[in-house]
């Protein structure tokens, strides 16, 4: 199979179009067509031809995945749904995911007990919700209930807290009141059973 030939594209004359045998084959980096001495080659195997294209889109996915992490810590399917979207096939992104765990940038673990963490001091919510939350970015209904174990969540806790600032001036008594707290809660994701127990608490208080 003969490289013929090498153009450089318009757009980025760092980009390598290598064709085989007068067809297109696959686009290349300056630094990887250097590191692969195709400079010195006029034939290539179909061997050579596709460790080379894994090679390059392993580089490439890898490289897509750190910068779209370096921003923000992110979970295991959210760096999956991007490569997706970047068209890098399914067995590179497999490799890319395990190297990135084994490397500590993807942990999903962790992830849980940031965000578990941040919601708890910044934005409150019950238990439900965080649980809906995190499923939605993939992770595991295992390592979410070690999380919120580890974080020795109290639901109870959260609603009276959630109740104390949405409703700083309100008097704990009469039922339009109690029944004006027991929306929002049931609004914010929170049981009938564990908002009467909140009511009780509080109109007792």
């Amino acid at each position: 199979m003969r490289i013929t030939p090498v153009l450089k594209e318009e757009a980025n004359k760092k980009i390598y179009q290598i064709f085989v045998d007068g067809v297109y084959s696959f686009s290349i980096t300056e630094e990887d067509y250097l590191k692969y001495n195709l400079y010195e080659k006029d034939e290539l195997s179909e061997d050579e031809i596709n460790n080379i294209k894994r090679s390059v889109d392993f580089r490439c996915a890898k490289e897509a995945a750190l910068n779209y992490i370096s921003y923000k810590f992110r979970t295991e399917k959210e760096v999956k749904t991007k490569l997706q979207n970047e068209n890098f096939s399914d067995d590179v992104i497999s490799d890319i995911l395990a190297d990135l765990k084994a490397d500590g940038y993807i942990n999903d673990g962790l992830y849980v007990s940031k965000y578990l963490n941040e919601k708890r001091k910044l934005n409150p919510k019950s238990k439900r919700i965080l649980i809906l939350e995190l499923k939605k970015k993939g992770i595991p209904l295992e390592l979410i209930l070690n999380g919120l174990d580890e974080l020795e969540f109290d639901n109870i806790l959260v609603a009276e807290e959630l109740v104390r600032k949405k409703f700083p001036d309100i008097q704990y008594s009469g039922k339009s009141n109690e029944k004006k707290i027991y929306k929002y809660l049931q609004y914010k994701g929170f049981s009938n059973e564990e908002i009467k127990t909140v009511l009780k608490k509080l109109f007792l208080s």
